[in-house]
């Protein structure tokens, strides 16, 4: 089905270092095992790695990141080992 004249259809997907970033800026408990699994997929086994990546994209003033790099240290290291272990 078509839309309004004018209007797109293109479906776009965030790489894996963006939605690493989505991911770990949200901080929800029900994302922990799938940052893990992102993280893991470019070979991504170091919690800071995964931490720069998501100021790399944000900013290092960023509302998003607003709960501070230690916070966010612990979300990602929940997160690597939450796949450690896994096929």
């Amino acid at each position: 089905m078509a839309g309004p004249p004018g209007s797109s259809s293109a479906v776009r997907i965030a790489d894996l270092r963006s939605l690493a970033a989505m991911k770990l800026a949200a901080e929800r408990q029900k994302d922990i095992e799938d940052l893990g699994r992102i993280a893991r997929a470019p070979g991504i086994d170091d919690p800071e790695e995964l931490v720069d990546i998501a100021y790399s994209k944000y900013g290092e003033d960023s509302i998003p990141l607003a709960a501070g790099r230690e916070n966010y240290l612990i979300v990602a290291e929940e997160a690597i080992q939450a796949v450690q272990g896994q096929p």
